[in-house]
């Protein structure tokens, strides 16, 4: 049988690059995109002006390769339908290049716009722009071939682009930038500040570091409009009647992801535009140069208007500060300074992690210390216990219980009178658990005083950091937010609920060592003992009552009962020699394994109130505002 061999017009088979090599370089160039984003967002706010420029002309290249590849392919299907090969009309409009030098334009704004706002992110939200780069990647190859039955080959990438594409990423990642907002990143709280003062703080934040006037100015006031649509939202909607009001308006009020959905989408097409320019020059077809001399030409004409603005908008300010320099900042040193703020803000949180590291040793010492106390009066509980059960009145009551009742309820309840109530132990764990709370309590409530203080004395203005929620921290509102949260897993619970628990425990385990449950076999021991010590004390009152003649029998019962009891504690002392030591050594034991359970109980519960307590001052030094937690 002859091999089967490859026929001369078959093609050879393609290698895993071949088939892949789009897909790894479309995700790479999105990934990188975006990692590009990133880098520009951190170093174009002090940038002078021409980097700025540069910046948002990069960014803004594939943003204007997106737009124009669908408004010069509508066009050019309206030309194709209604114009003759020939005419002159069709030549002149077929470039596009007047639409090219306005889409460099739009396209300049929309980069500044998305440089702007995105500036503001959080590093979560920078983790998800790059998943969804990673994504768009993904689901370009499967749109473009599910468009082959209906799509000329040549338009499929321009229409997937335009419609599917754009649409389905700008829902998917609109929709992933609002959770993040509504659950999990927020905003700074800025409930208790002034509405002059939000706008005033984010629009210095910006402008007064900015190394370009024009982009600080820009910027800024695009930041202290988004920061005055936040503390409109946190006023607002947590008053709203109901719940069902309060998640609309934070839709509504989300919706503001949808513009950064927007164009961070238009920028990853872009990129996708490029390599597929570049992947069909490489297969040999003719396509459209990535460049052209209508952005070049535009872009040199932008040039020149800009950075005379930018020139005389930093003259401005330059101006502007000089009397100052000369004049009234000599004697004022108090200028707002960023480096100071954060300096201000480590050594508070320096001062708190400090302040609760000392309270969480003050807990571990204040408890060991509290339950030694309290621990040494159970242990002489134990003795007391001991005492009664190796007495002849002892016995009898355990005897009377084998009639009566449950005869290991009975000693338990009696061990757990001796041990527990006796020592009043749940009112003094109440009590130790109060003045541990109390303490911790004291502790960061002094601590509010003295940052209060020092910030008062503070030597330059520090502008965004806002102390005065911590005035709002007095001693019961810590200790009443603190109550409501250390209770909340992990087994912690109320210092009545330990108490009864540690009793139950104590009594439970002491019941299950064999020495105490010898002592529960209560009926053959005594029984066997009452009739030995009958028939010894029987016998030996004849013996002594017998000269005694008519009173003889009289005489025998008391001889006899005189000796009952002397026999039978004579047995109970035997019974104490053999035993109570052993009994005793059991007890300390499980008291001892309780004790210290107990005291890592404790020490949990206190430790997670410290922890709310030294949250509750981070959150009023740098508040963050929450809607899943604050807006509903």
């Amino acid at each position: 049988m002859q091999s089967q061999q490859n026929q001369p017009g078959d093609l050879p088979p393609k290698s895993w690059w071949q088939r892949y090599r789009l897909l790894i370089l479309r995700t790479l160039g999105m990934v990188l995109a975006a990692g590009i984003l990133l880098l520009i967002t951190r170093v174009v706010t002090p940038a002078p002006c021409w980097i700025v420029f540069a910046f948002v002309v990069l960014v803004a290249f594939p943003i204007w390769q997106y737009r124009t590849e669908y408004l010069l392919f509508r066009r050019r299907l309206v030309l194709a339908g209604a114009a003759k090969p020939e005419s002159r009309v069709r030549a002149l409009l077929w470039k596009g290049g007047v639409t090219r030098a306005i889409q460099v334009v739009v396209s300049i704004f929309l980069a500044w716009v998305m440089l702007a706002l995105i500036s503001r992110l959080s590093p979560l939200h920078w983790y998800l722009l790059a998943i969804d780069g990673i994504f768009l990647s993904l689901i370009v190859g499967p749109v473009v071939r599910r468009l082959k039955g209906d799509i000329k080959d040549r338009h499929q990438g321009i229409v997937a682009r335009r419609w599917p594409l754009f649409f389905m990423n700008g829902i998917v990642l609109s929709g992933a930038i609002m959770a993040f907002d509504f659950f999990i990143v927020g905003s700074q709280d800025t409930r208790h500040l002034l509405w002059s003062q939000v706008a005033g703080q984010a629009f210095t934040q910006l402008s007064e570091t900015a190394g370009c006037m024009l982009w600080g100015v820009s910027a800024g006031a695009l930041a202290a409009l988004e920061a005055l649509s936040w503390h409109l939202s946190e006023l607002v909607i947590p008053n709203l009647p109901d719940v069902t009001a309060k998640i609309i308006a934070w839709s509504f009020f989300l919706l503001r992801a949808v513009t950064v959905a927007w164009l961070y989408t238009a920028l990853l097409l872009g990129i996708s535009v490029l390599l597929d320019k570049q992947e069909g020059r490489r297969a040999g077809r003719r396509v459209e140069s990535t460049f052209s001399r209508s952005f070049l030409l535009t872009i040199i004409i932008l040039a020149l208007p800009f950075f005379y603005a930018s020139i005389k908008l930093n003259e401005g300010k330059l101006n502007e500060v000089g009397p100052q320099v000369t004049g009234e900042a000599v004697s004022d040193a108090c200028k707002p300074d960023e480096a100071s703020r954060a300096r201000l803000i480590l050594k508070l949180d320096e001062r708190v992690a400090n302040e609760r590291q000392s309270a969480i040793d003050e807990v571990d010492t204040g408890i060991d210390q509290g339950l030694a106390p309290v621990f040494a009066d159970i242990e002489a509980g134990v003795d007391d216990y001991l005492d009664w059960y190796f007495t002849v009145v002892g016995e009898y009551q355990r005897l009377a219980a084998v009639f009566a009742e449950d005869v290991t309820t009975a000693m338990s309840e009696k061990l757990e009178d001796y041990l527990f109530v006796r020592s009043d132990f749940a009112t003094r764990l109440d009590n130790l658990d109060s003045k541990i709370g109390n303490m911790s309590a004291e502790r960061f409530v002094n601590t509010v005083q003295s940052l209060t203080t020092e910030i008062d004395y503070a030597p330059c203005d520090i502008g965004r950091v806002d102390l005065a929620p911590l005035t709002e921290l007095d001693r019961d509102k810590l200790r009443a937010s603190a109550a409501v949260t250390s209770g909340v897993g992990a087994g912690i619970v109320a210092s009545k609920v330990l108490a009864k628990k540690t009793a139950a425990a104590v009594v439970g385990k002491v019941a299950a060592k064999k020495s105490f449950y010898a002592g529960t076999a209560v009926v053959s021991k005594t029984l066997a003992k009452k009739g030995a010590s009958t028939a010894l004390s029987a016998g030996l009152g004849v013996t002594l009552c017998a000269p005694t003649g008519p009173v003889a029998v009289l005489c025998g019962v008391a001889a006899g009962l005189a000796t009952w009891l002397a026999v039978d504690k004579a047995l109970v002392e035997l019974d104490e020699t053999l035993n109570r030591e052993e009994m005793r050594t059991d007890m300390l034991e499980v008291v001892a394994e309780q004790r210290t359970m107990l005291g890592a109980q404790l020490k949990q519960k206190h430790f997670a109130r410290v922890d709310q307590f030294a949250a509750r001052m981070n959150d009023a030094v740098q508040r963050t505002f929450i809607p899943y937690n604050d807006g509903l």
